[in-house]
């Protein structure tokens, strides 16, 4: 399946990032100075971008695509 990828922000990049080096939405939340509101929120718009519908396939993808290293 091909996949339209959208551009993710820059703080949407830094929410996958911590996500994928295992942080809790609580953890990345106190690292970032933000809601988990708000981190939830972040990690909901980048699965919608990106038509995923699990974090861990958005980890999967960013890895792949070197979003994130």
């Amino acid at each position: 399946m091909e996949r339209h990828v959208q551009i993710l922000s820059d703080r949407e990049r830094k929410v996958l990032a911590l996500l994928a080096d295992g942080y809790s939405e609580a953890k990345i939340s106190s690292k970032m100075h933000i809601s988990e509101q708000t981190v939830r929120k972040h990690i909901r718009n980048m699965l919608v971008k990106q038509g995923f519908v699990s974090p861990y396939q958005l980890i999967n993808w960013a890895y792949k695509e070197a979003v994130i290293s």
